[in-house]
């Protein structure tokens, strides 16, 4: 305790303030320096020395000590951030001697970071330190979904006094973020390009000729005359061929999607003229010219089904953008041996690759949670989750932020998104995503196992 500030001083005050015990009394143990009983700052200490007017040579007097006593202090009188023992004592943090922390009535030591305490008593402190607080000590307020910051930090024994009035308070948890709205599943219109007619050839993998009694297969040329290919654009990819060999062309589509295919024989000779029918149509889609079942798609669409008048359709193939694919349409055995000349034989041949198709488009965007509360920093509500694309969900809503030493909030899910299933090139609609967790407060103190607290005041967070 501080020395009398007149009247008799005995040396027994003395030895009672700095030294302790019994032991005789030395006056010149009492100059004021760094190798005495009464110690003078190192030179980054930023703490006032209590002994002060204690000289450190010459003539010394029990007056030398009126209202001198032992220790550093540092009086916060104004708002000040992230301060530390090692910063206010330099390098007489690791001396053995008493160190005091003041904050003043409507002061604040704040943080500025959730990484850093308001006050850390760090490791290696040695000698009493007593933080007595009649202001305000605060964490910092969490970000999206993070926890706040610490108010004060102790890694080594601690005096804390926590004043009336006086609030130690960990930063506020910030909200959750939202989850991303669900995928949906969209109609739209396909376009087809670089649509080129492999006349008068077949790949390698069909086996009967390409020609005909009535001669060869070829054509004048994309949508021209009866019989070949006419592109509707925003409709369908649509060839048509009459008692010739197979239907060959190469194409591109601008959007990766699931295709349906449909294919047909119209008007098969009867079977009292040439045997029947003679096989049932099916197409072939490859990335590779002479190959079956290259890349997305390639294989015999429709093989296998029951030969009807109708032909099939509604089968799915998985197309690229931007890919190149040799789509060649013909006819599974039997090829119908007793057809004049042993070639393949029929009236009307035509198969369709419709370019309306379903996409998946995006679910809104997530929502950012509010932050959490700080010095000077309001805990803030989330943000609203964005709109989603056709059919897609919404984003959900970030949660709010915590006041100091308050959780945050959770975030809201997305929205799920709706519309016809799909695969293909990514599954749709799916579900919204559910929302983060909010981050928890702050710790008021963190090491509480070091820190006698006397508690008149307000404390807030958690406490480890």
């Amino acid at each position: 305790m501080t020395i009398t500030a007149s009247g008799t001083i005995a040396a027994s005050d003395l030895r009672t303030e700095f030294v302790g015990g019994s032991s005789a009394i030395d006056m010149a143990s009492y100059y004021r320096g760094a190798n005495t009983n009464v110690k003078s700052n190192a030179g980054n200490n930023t703490a006032t020395n209590l002994s002060a007017g204690v000289p450190t040579s010459g003539a010394i007097s029990f007056s030398d000590f009126y209202s001198q006593a032992k220790g550093w202090k540092k009086t916060f009188s104004s708002n000040s951030t992230q301060q530390s023992g090692t910063s206010i004592f330099g390098d007489d943090y690791a001396v053995d001697y008493p160190k005091f922390i003041v904050i003043n009535a409507g002061v604040t030591v704040y943080s500025t970071s959730t990484s850093a305490a308001a006050i850390d008593i760090a490791s290696g402190g040695a000698g009493s330190i007593t933080v007595t607080n009649s202001g305000n000590i605060y964490g910092m307020g969490g970000a999206s979904g993070q926890g706040g910051g610490t108010a004060l930090a102790a890694a080594v024994s601690t005096t804390v006094v926590n004043n009336s009035g006086a609030n130690i308070k960990g930063g506020g948890g910030g909200g959750g973020n939202g989850g991303v709205g669900g995928v949906g599943s969209a109609a739209i219109s396909s376009q087809a390009s670089s649509v080129t007619d492999k006349t008068g050839d077949k790949p390698d993998f069909v086996s009967y000729s390409p020609n005909t009694q009535f001669g060869p297969r070829a054509w004048s040329g994309i949508g021209s005359g009866e019989w070949g290919l006419n592109v509707q654009q925003g409709t369908s990819l649509r060839s048509t061929i009459s008692q010739k060999g197979p239907v060959w062309y190469t194409f591109q589509v601008n959007t990766s999607a699931e295709y349906s295919l449909s294919a047909n024989i119209n008007n098969v000779f009867p079977e009292n003229n040439y045997g029947g029918h003679y096989g049932n149509p099916v197409i072939n889609i490859s990335t590779a010219e002479d190959t079956k079942s290259q890349g997305q798609g390639g294989d015999d669409y429709g093989a296998g089904t029951s030969w009807t008048a109708a032909g099939w359709s509604g089968v799915k193939a998985n197309l690229a953008a931007n890919t190149t694919y040799y789509f060649c349409n013909y006819t599974e055995p039997p090829y119908g041996s007793s057809s004049p000349s042993g070639n393949f034989f029929y009236n009307n041949m035509t198969a369709t690759l419709s370019l309306a198709v379903r996409s998946p488009t995006s679910g809104g965007a997530a929502g950012a949670g509010g932050v959490g509360q700080g010095f000077a920093q309001s805990a803030a509500s989330g943000s609203s989750g964005g709109s989603g694309g056709s059919s897609a969900g919404s984003g959900g809503a970030g949660g709010a932020g915590g006041a100091l030493g308050a959780n945050g909030t959770a975030g809201s899910a997305g929205g799920n998104g709706s519309g016809t299933t799909i695969s293909y090139p990514s599954t749709a609609p799916t579900n919204g995503a559910a929302g983060s967790s909010a981050g928890s407060s702050g710790y008021y103190i963190l090491g509480n196992s070091n820190v006698s607290l006397t508690q008149n005041g307000t404390v807030a967070g958690n406490l480890a």
